[in-house]
């Protein structure tokens, strides 16, 4: 007899699964695992290593203090297919206030994430004729509020309304994200910055019977411009609650084309896959930005065996 919550993680819990990210005591235990899998093709061309640098509106997943680094309105979305079906897609908003020359004093922001599987067969006997089919769904509503305490400080939260969906099960879940972004001088010629962030501190969502804690985690950062405008590194030391410690580290490299036109290359290496089989661990991808206001970026990034994941994201400044 197939067992749903087999097929929960068969389906949308793969990402939890001890070779997918680590080989851990607490592998595999935590619920709501979509809650890993990032925000943007920019962030995520550079494998995830973004706590530090945040400064664009994927900053509302990877550390809501760097919201205070936008001084314009921006919107952004985007759409990662992974394998096996399974699609994850991405929008957020950030509103930014009082804004001065390299900063906003306070900033506003809206998240929605949702994870997604759809006609997977169902099965209530021993039998191969499947008896119809059901979808899955996992979201997350997110509000942030950021606040610039001066130029080198700026700190951030983040609420989150988690909703899982398993055809007629479901459950509910609140969590709280919380960072803190300082750059001691950023005003140099080359500055470095650091970053703290906390991550899905909340309830127990319960689901088809089953209670999990979310995947509670924490992310310390450090950014290093050695060419200011071109060239940002970020390496950033993290743990979830089931996965051991692992590093993530990534480059960015901006080339202006035009005073209209200008181009990015990216690429990261993270360690959280390291036990998988094949080609991991390695991420890459590029950018392009018209008039300083329109940005589409693509992201490839391999896990294995399990197969190549790719990532399209806009991102619009008004």
């Amino acid at each position: 007899m197939t067992n749903i919550r087999f097929l929960l993680a068969a389906s949308l819990l793969v990402f939890a699964s001890p070779r997918a990210w680590a080989l851990s005591s607490y592998a595999g235990t935590s619920g709501a695992p979509f809650l890993k899998l990032g925000a943007g093709a920019r962030a995520g061309a550079m494998a995830e290593a973004f706590s530090a640098v945040a400064d664009d509106a994927s900053a509302l997943y990877y550390n809501p203090a760097g919201l205070t680094l936008l001084r314009r309105p921006e919107l952004a979305g985007a759409h990662t297919q992974h394998f096996q079906g399974i699609s994850y897609e991405y929008a957020g908003f950030v509103y930014p206030l009082k804004s001065k020359q390299e900063y906003s004093r306070h900033a506003l922001g809206l998240g929605i994430y949702n994870l997604s599987v759809g006609d997977m067969e169902r099965r209530t006997g021993d039998t191969l004729e499947a008896e119809g089919s059901f979808g899955a769904g996992d979201y997350a509503y997110n509000l942030s509020y950021a606040y610039r305490v001066d130029e080198t400080l700026g700190v951030g939260a983040t609420g989150k309304i988690i909703h899982q969906t398993l055809d007629t099960y479901s459950s509910m879940a609140y969590a709280l994200d919380a960072g803190v972004h300082y750059s001691p001088r950023p005003t140099a010629k080359r500055p470095v910055t650091f970053a703290l962030v906390l991550k899905n501190a909340g309830t127990r969502p319960s689901f088809a019977g089953v209670s999990d804690p979310l995947p509670l985690a924490v992310t310390a950062g450090v950014g290093f411009e050695p060419l200011r405008n071109r060239v940002k590194l970020d390496l950033d030391l993290s743990k979830y609650r089931d996965t051991d410690f692992f590093a993530a580290f990534g480059g960015e490299y901006r080339h202006p084309f035009s005073k209209e036109l200008s181009g990015a290359f990216r690429f990261g290496y993270t360690s959280v896959r390291k036990d998988n089989e094949g080609l991991n661990g390695l991420a890459m991808g590029v950018g392009v930005m018209f008039l300083q206001r329109f940005g589409f970026d693509f992201a490839w990034v391999p896990y294995g065996v399990l197969g190549d994941t790719f990532r399209y994201s806009i991102n619009l400044k008004f």
